[in-house]
């Protein structure tokens, strides 16, 4: 007798031991300055607006801005949806969710971090998943324990997503990825502001993580012309430089060389701006950089006089960016970087943002 009931308990536990554990991970600090910043959304332009594919935006119940001069408009409530993991997921399970296509599929560094706010209320437990491009499946991680009731900032090491059986490995170097999803339960109430997904920074990066992102710019992925707009053309890196950057071409007046960024529609300026973005000059030339509106003419410019040439380099340009009338913060939708003489200039990892110091 003793044994046929032994028996029956492992009958009846077997299944329960099988079934694959939730990829539990815990919130990390956010860290410096990023080494490369991927992608962002803080929903306070509708330029990626065809892109989110779950959410609808609000106005109310909003966290405090994050930056010193300009106020915060929206954030995105999460809405019904089925679990976008067509091929581990419950199909008959339902959700809230907020997702976010970070269109051109950008590739990843090694050691990649999403960061972004939540308020919530109904459970204190969050599903971040992501999708891979280029291994054609999704994984996640699963954060317990979450306060619920007032807006928190928190950042997570997208390395620990898993398949929700536990495979998959972690994200590689040069992968490249695709949806970032929020998931809770369906009676579930769940806000999500100000995402960034970013190559964590270097070790003893002085620069502290940036306040607001305004606009973010590679060239790895995506058409130019389509993705990145503008006056220039998208080129392969020489060894052991990886994947692509925007070489300058002849400016229509005067044919000094030159590249036009288009930034896919007007970004509005906070009071103090940062432009970083990395260079490479075939020979000695100045540099004149400019952040402008098309639509009205106004710019905002500053000179590199000493440009680094035959190696890549760095250059980060402060730009106040004072009130318009009636206290309306400037906008841009173009940076235009000019050469004063004939050479062969490549950017990449573009940043405008606004610093936290």
């Amino acid at each position: 007798m003793k044994l046929r009931l032994l028996s029956i308990l492992w009958l009846v536990a077997a299944p329960l031991a099988a079934a694959p554990a939730p990829n539990l991970a815990k919130p990390i600090p956010q860290g410096a300055m990023p080494l490369r910043v991927h992608v962002f959304e803080d929903y306070e332009t509708e330029i990626e607006k065809r892109w989110w594919l779950r959410g609808a935006p609000v106005t109310t119940n909003l966290p405090a801005s994050l930056s010193v001069s300009l106020r915060n408009t929206r954030a995105c409530r999460a809405t019904p949806t089925k679990d976008f993991d067509d091929k581990m997921g419950d199909p008959a399970a339902r959700y809230n969710a907020v997702i976010f296509n970070p269109v051109p599929g950008p590739p990843m560094g090694p050691r990649t971090r999403l960061s972004f706010r939540y308020w919530m209320k109904g459970t204190g437990t969050l599903r971040v998943q992501i999708y891979s491009l280029s291994k054609n499946y999704h994984r996640h991680l699963v954060i317990e324990g979450l306060p619920q009731g007032r807006w928190q900032s928190t950042t997570v090491d997208m390395t620990q997503a898993r398949r929700p059986d536990g495979s998959g490995g972690p994200l590689a170097e040069d992968e490249r990825i695709d949806d970032i999803q929020f998931y809770v339960t369906p009676e579930t109430e769940l806000l999500i502001d100000d995402i960034v997904l970013y190559e964590a920074a270097p070790e003893k990066e002085p620069e502290a993580f940036p306040r607001r992102i305004i606009f973010t710019g590679w060239f790895d992925t995506g058409k130019q012309g389509a993705e990145w707009p503008g006056n220039f053309d998208i080129v392969l890196h020489q060894k052991p430089r990886t994947w692509d950057a925007a070489r300058s071409v002849p400016h229509p007046e005067g044919g000094l060389p030159w590249i036009r960024l288009q930034l896919r529609g007007p970004r509005a300026l906070s009071a103090k701006n940062t432009l970083f973005f990395r260079y490479h000059l075939s020979a000695e030339a100045k540099l004149t950089v400019k952040l402008v509106n098309s639509k009205t003419g106004r710019e905002h410019g500053a000179r590199i006089p000493n440009s680094a040439t035959q190696k890549w380099d760095d250059v980060a340009i402060a730009f106040p960016s004072p009130l318009l009338p009636g206290n309306q913060p400037a906008h841009v939708d173009e940076i235009h970087i000019l050469l004063d003489r004939q050479a062969d200039l490549l950017i990449d990892d573009v940043l405008l943002y606004e610093p936290a110091k």
